[in-house]
């Protein structure tokens, strides 16, 4: 090759070079631009995606609340629909960002406090409501407990208009306070029952009392509220059997304040015996009754020697004749027998009667049994120091002088043949014997008497 074209093969490469080199650096030089940039937009990206998220429980999931700013063409990779945002639980989301993918960690959370409308209270004192009766209209997506926020309130000494704050808590620990209106009114006095009587009944009779007879004429008045319900409790009583039975009136004001009065069944056994026909005559024989305890009675003495008293004076005082004493009514007798100073067995046992009722002392009349040929005779069964004892003011039991017995048992009394009863009608008697404590002759009862502790 001759030097000539030597020269132009090089002058031809560098205009090559002259030519090529610039297009070569500047692609070079524009792929590297075009790679910063995209790796400025994947980090746009990355930096934009939140690694953890956090969704209030029950509510939808949308991109956006993965991003600071949403990356166009950005959709679900995870099929969100399959998470159920009504659970606390955490899961992991797939996105994708214009062909780029990303990932972040989904919280389902409740961070949201139930709501509610409180109800204003208007209440007497007493105690406090129930909780869940001081709210309405409560919201939340969860179960929600209602509870005084301070505890349950002294509504019975705290009185007035005031605010109760109650508490809600749902089942995520979330809570809020609702501030409850109360007016509480100061009622601190019972009811008043009026109406209320003693009733008297003949065992065995066919038409029996009823609840609605206890009720007959009895109320119960309050300061705040005009009427109150009373209930009667007569379930101890047995008709049909002589006793004494209690009866339990009870009304209860709104407030919440009881009364309770107890009364008594008295059932008798046959004849009239204790039955009161007349108030009337019931009031004058008591009248009578009350002249004599306060010649017979002393203050402190017992039950046992009140009847004593009563027993000795009557013996001594109302002198026996037969077939003078009305028999209508025991009240009726006995204040003619008071009144008089004279009167048959059961007019004598009907004085007994209204001074032992005066008393307080429990006392029945006993009939006996009739017998051919023979006159119907009554004494008193009493309750003293704690058990039925016979006391009969009529009988003798010698021919020297007339003395009565007085807390006989059945055994000592039957030494007579006059006493003569059904011993199933009657309360249980005593079985032991007082008779060696008691000094008929001169009405007394021995310092050594074995009386019950009370």
């Amino acid at each position: 090759m001759s030097r000539r074209n030597s020269n132009k093969k090089t002058s031809f490469v560098r205009f090559l070079g002259l030519l090529f080199m610039p297009l070569l650096a500047g692609g070079a030089l524009g792929a590297y631009f075009a790679f910063c940039m995209y790796s400025n937009f994947i980090n746009g990206i990355d930096n934009s995606v939140l690694s953890e998220v956090e969704i209030e429980y029950g509510h939808p999931i949308t991109v956006d609340s993965f991003f600071t700013r949403v990356p166009a063409n950005t959709t679900f990779i995870t099929n969100v629909g399959l998470i159920d945002t009504g659970k606390l639980a955490t899961y992991q989301v797939f996105l994708d960002c214009g062909g780029h993918t990303v990932s972040s960690i989904l919280k389902v959370v409740d961070k949201t406090a139930p709501t509610a409308d409180p109800v204003p209270v208007d209440m007497f004192c007493g105690p406090a409501p129930d909780p869940k009766n001081l709210v309405k209209n409560v919201f939340d997506l969860t179960d929600v407990t209602v509870e005084y926020a301070e505890g349950t309130p002294n509504l019975v000494m705290n009185t007035g208009e005031m605010s109760i704050p109650v508490k809600l808590t749902d089942t995520n620990g979330n809570s809020s306070i609702v501030e409850v209106p109360f007016n509480v009114k100061d009622d601190h006095t019972p009811p008043v029952i009026t109406g209320i009587k003693k009733f008297e009944h003949v065992a065995k009779d066919k038409e029996l009392l009823e609840k609605d007879d206890y009720l007959a004429g009895v109320k119960a008045t309050d300061d705040y509220t005009s009427v109150v319900k009373v209930t009667v409790d007569a379930s101890k009583v047995n008709q049909r059997l002589v006793g004494q039975y209690p009866i339990y009136y009870t009304a209860i004001d709104k407030a919440g304040n009881k009364t309770e009065v107890q009364s008594t069944v008295t059932v008798y056994r046959t004849y009239n015996g204790g039955v009161t026909t007349s108030t009337k005559n019931l009031k004058l024989a008591k009248q009578q009754a009350q002249k004599v305890i306060k010649k017979v009675i002393k203050k402190g003495m017992t039950d046992v020697e009140q009847a004593m008293a009563i027993y000795y004076w009557v013996h001594h005082n109302v002198y026996f004749l037969r077939g003078t004493t009305p028999y209508k009514g025991w009240e009726k007798a006995a204040y003619y027998c008071l009144k008089n100073k004279r009167g048959s067995c059961y007019g004598r046992a009907c004085a007994c009667k209204v001074m032992l009722d005066c008393l307080e002392i429990d006392n029945f009349l006993i009939c006996r049994k009739k017998i051919p040929g023979r006159a119907i005779h009554y004494w008193n069964l009493v309750k003293l120091n704690g058990e039925w004892y016979h006391c009969d003011v009529q009988i003798y039991i010698n021919t020297s002088r007339w003395v009565f017995d007085f807390m006989a048992t059945d055994k000592e009394i039957n030494k007579h043949d006059t006493h003569l009863f059904k011993k199933s009608a009657f309360p249980k008697r005593a079985t032991k014997s007082v008779q060696k404590y008691i000094d008929i002759k001169n009405g007394k009862i021995k310092k050594n008497f074995p009386y019950k502790k009370k």
